[in-house]
């Protein structure tokens, strides 16, 4: 699970950081404003739906279903869910581009009657077929894992972001330069589908087809569907802060994209990669089993997350600046991504916890306990964005997001607790995570006031990442 991690953690970090450099110039050409949050907005509908669609639901369902199927019985197994889950994905993109119009009343109703309303519907109408090359490249993501492949698709998003830089610098062949943004996003799209369908051809997969809908795919869509309505009501959240958004003061959408974008660097290359890498393995595990090596991931969550969460909460000003303080990003608007990674940041062991809990449910092809997890969570962060988002403004949102967090992890370790195994805080807990608190907390202290002292902590923390990675890998060999 660790080895696997590592390589996951090693390409999704040069996709990162290509995330950043596209970010920056984002930032630095386009500024924060009225334009950029229409192009965040337009470009989080296909995303939501992606996720809605693909991201958690594909990797929940096809991995532990075609772990089970008999090597001889896989490749028809394979091809049918290609086939079908790609005209599912070619119908969504006709009905979005044709209702563009509808999907613009629900993101970002506050732009309805008002002046932006045309440029806000075009930008939706060029970045929603996104969808369709994203959701295939997904579908081949869940087939490579299985098949233990996780290099490309771990380094596929680096395209789109190559892609999104290339085109910054055309911007201003194009009549409004925010659309080279949209174009960039769908030829991100189809880069990102070429390579995870080069790394695909190299499984030799017979080909094979049918006019049926086989039983593996009947069975995969039917996990699916449990895990995509999941995945649809956290979304829903996602699409009520957009909505606040687009009430508030201009550039509130902006500051919780890019404090956003911070958050996913770690969440990404620690939390999501030790989730893909260990989902096959932990399908193949029996339920005693499963206990065990859940709780071993569970150390290793608990001691990243000390790391990150420290480390943002006394150096993201300082970040917020070096990475996008440039151009028309002023100091006011570092001031304001700054204050919202810090509350966004104390969610992160809590939505780390959840992503690992959740992966042990689907393992065993239960759906449905995420579900009600996400009912839950994505009810009190709905409840949340409405409550803080109006009063509070973009504080509010990230106060919301923190919140849908806690309720998610609480809700599954309650479940986990009742079904997969006794799990205490005790043994997520361990010494080592105790003298890495102890540790940093003093180091971060002694670097917060010294000039560029949070590029010097940043090395003991990456430092103590990686001596987790060989602590906790030690453990799972025995």
């Amino acid at each position: 699970m660790f080895k696997n991690a590592k390589i996951i953690a090693f390409f999704t970090l040069i996709s990162r950081i290509l995330g950043y450099i596209r970010d920056v110039l984002i930032a630095s050409h386009f500024g924060v404003s009225i334009y950029t949050d229409m192009f965040f907005i337009a470009f989080r509908i296909p995303n939501t739906l992606r996720r809605f669609l693909g991201e958690g639901a594909i990797n929940s369902s096809v991995v532990p279903v075609l772990s089970r199927i008999d090597e001889d019985k896989k490749p028809l197994a394979v091809w049918n869910i290609i086939f079908v889950f790609g005209f599912v994905l070619l119908m969504v993109s006709v009905l979005g581009v044709v209702f563009s119009k509808v999907l613009v009343a629900i993101f970002a109703g506050g732009y309805l009657k008002s002046g932006y309303f045309p440029l806000m519907n075009n930008m939706v109408k060029l970045t929603f077929p996104y969808i369709f090359f994203i959701g295939l490249t997904v579908l081949f993501m869940g087939i490579l894992n299985t098949y233990k492949h996780f290099a490309i698709p771990s380094f596929a998003p680096a395209l789109l972001n190559i892609s999104l830089i290339g085109f910054v610098y055309f911007s201003y062949k194009f009549s409004n330069p925010i659309y080279a943004l949209c174009v960039g996003v769908i030829i991100g799209g189809l880069l990102q589908l070429a390579i995870s369908l080069f790394d695909f051809t190299l499984l030799k997969i017979p080909f094979r087809f049918s006019l049926k809908i086989e039983n593996s795919t009947k069975q995969m869509f039917s996990l699916m569907g449990i895990t995509a309505l999941g995945s649809g009501v956290m979304q829903i959240s996602s699409m009520v802060d957009s909505f606040v958004a687009s009430f508030l003061a201009p550039g509130s959408f902006s500051y919780i994209f890019y404090a956003n974008r911070l958050f996913q660097l770690p969440f990404a290359v620690f939390s999501i990669a030790l989730s893909q890498s260990s989902l096959p393995d932990l399908s193949s595990l029996r339920r005693d089993q499963l206990t065990k090596a859940v709780a071993l991931l569970l150390r290793f969550v608990v001691f990243i997350s000390v790391a990150v969460e420290m480390y943002f909460l006394f150096f993201s000003r300082e970040l917020v600046d070096l990475l996008f303080k440039h151009g028309r990003f002023s100091g006011p608007a570092a001031s304001n991504t700054s204050l919202t990674l810090k509350i966004m940041i104390l969610g992160f062991l809590f939505f780390s916890v959840a992503k690992i809990l959740s992966n042990a449910f689907y393992s065993f092809e239960d759906a449905k306990t995420p579900l009600r997890a996400s009912i839950i969570s994505s009810s009190v962060a709905i409840v949340a964005s409405v409550a803080f988002g109006f009063w509070l403004g973009f504080v509010g949102l990230a106060i919301s997001m923190s919140l849908s967090g806690l309720a998610n992890a609480v809700v599954l370790w309650f479940y986990a607790n009742r079904s997969i195994g006794r799990l205490r805080v005790i043994d997520v807990i361990d010494r080592l995570s105790v003298f890495e608190f102890v540790v940093l907390l003093l180091l971060s202290f002694a670097f917060s006031r010294i000039a560029f002292g949070f590029l010097f902590v940043l090395v003991f923390y990456a430092g103590f990442a990686l001596y987790g990675f060989k602590y906790y890998s030690a453990f799972e060999s025995k």
